[in-house]
């Protein structure tokens, strides 16, 4: 491990970089719309783009890995994501900053996939939960970092526009000279939605909900806190406090679910969760309750991703693997195209509060579909649940890292009446 590490670190050193770069734009375009006065619909559609460029991107670039090579469409990307930032100071309008953000997400999903398959290149069945372990850690404080940047514009709108473009480009650097070796690439193969809903109905609904509601909360974090009176400051500190809670119980939680049933575990973070919209509800624009309540829901929510993708693979065999983790991601990202947009329409007819209000109905609905997936189906033996690999659900790439986990693992799940549907 430490050798994988030490062999690594350039790469988790530009990976760090360019998660600088997407933690500040998330929280600064959001800021930056409020005070455009854009409205809430648009801003909605706005923050909404970048996800359908990442949706875009989980297709298209592994095709293009396969033509040109890792490394020239990693430069192609990082150039991409540099450049589309500087468009945003230079027009501000809502119809451009939308175009730029469907690039900018497009770039990103590409930038992750190429990292994360460089990754997995370089792992081993012994050192893959741990390197994806420190890539998350990576991710959670390179994420961190650029939220806090948010409190050095200065008063000078161009600054930040032009901090996250230097960052961007300078991740590049470190990336592009790790790679002595390019690692193979294969994009996955389709799998229908109809074969992956019999294998986890709860995986694909749940993999849906949380591409909704992690949208919400990274894409319009910050328009929500600035729209209830928070000053550049505390809404810094505010979306800082969710990537810390998601960095300090993601590896708890899963841990927990190889202990005992999967669902219970996705169903007591979907309680938890909505103890937390509740709470975010009464709190006003109490700032320090505002931190807490922000970073246990997002501790106990994004890790659902890993959870839903872990449960899906308790009921695969090896050979389904990367094809029905392939439609998993789409799906989430599916649901994180149309989660900024509708909460964008919810705010605008109800005010902030429908932040907490949307994740709310949401939790609540995926408490009632667990337990009724709970009562028709058995459990999995806790001894025949595959590990926990914790990932924050960047890219394609992370349906990939997985498979190696089930070499020499027995087919023990194969589809039957029992176990499906």
């Amino acid at each position: 491990m430490n050798s994988a590490l030490l062999s690594s670190w350039t790469l988790f050193f530009g990976i760090l970089l360019f998660m600088v770069g997407n933690g500040l734009q998330g929280v600064l375009l959001g800021v930056r719309a409020e005070q455009l006065g854009f409205g809430d619909v648009a801003i909605g559609l706005v923050m909404g783009g970048y996800f359908v460029g990442y949706l875009g991107g989980s297709f298209l670039v592994p095709k293009l890995v396969s033509h040109v090579g890792h490394i020239r469409v990693f430069g192609v990307m990082a150039a991409l994501a540099s450049a589309s930032i500087l468009v945003h100071p230079v027009a501000e309008n809502s119809l451009v900053w939308l175009l730029m953000r469907v690039c900018t997400g497009f770039a990103y999903v590409g930038m992750y996939i190429v990292s994360e398959s460089w990754i997995n290149d370089r792992a081993t069945n012994k050192t893959r939960g741990g390197l994806l372990s420190v890539y998350m850690i990576v991710q959670m404080i390179g994420m961190m970092i650029g939220q806090y940047m948010l409190n050095f514009s200065g008063g000078d709108k161009h600054t930040l526009f032009i901090a996250i473009s230097v960052i961007v480009s300078f991740a590049a650097i470190p990336i592009m000279l790790t790679a002595t070796q390019v690692p193979e690439f294969t994009a996955p193969e389709p799998a229908s939605l109809k074969r992956v809903y019999n294998t986890s109905p709860l995986s694909v609904v749940g993999m849906t909900a949380v591409g909704f509601h992690s949208s919400l909360v990274f894409a319009m974090g910050a328009v929500y806190a600035a729209k209830i009176g928070m000053s550049v400051n505390q809404v810094a500190f505010f979306m800082i406090s969710l990537s810390a809670g998601v960095m300090i119980l993601q590896y708890p939680i899963g841990k927990l679910s190889d202990l005992i049933d999967r669902r219970t575990v996705i169903l007591m973070t979907h309680i938890a969760a909505v103890i937390c919209t509740i709470a975010g509800y009464f709190a006003g624009n109490h700032a320090l309750t505002l931190y807490l309540i922000i970073a246990i829901y997002g501790g106990v929510s994004i890790p659902q991703y890993s959870l839903y993708i872990a449960h899906a693979n308790d009921y695969l065999s090896p050979r389904q693997v990367v094809s029905t983790g392939a439609k998993l991601v789409m799906l989430n990202g599916i649901g994180a195209v149309v989660g900024p947009p509708i909460l964008g329409y919810a705010i605008f007819f109800v005010g902030a509060v429908a932040f907490w209000n949307v994740q709310f109905i949401l939790h609540a609905g995926m408490i009632v579909f667990v337990l009724y997936r709970m009562s028709v189906r058995a459990a999995v033996p806790v001894e025949a649940q595959g590990a926990f690999t914790a990932v924050r659900g960047t890219s394609m790439a992370n349906t990939l890292l997985p498979e190696a986990e089930w070499e020499g693992r027995e087919e023990t799940h194969e589809e039957t009446p029992e176990s499906t549907g």
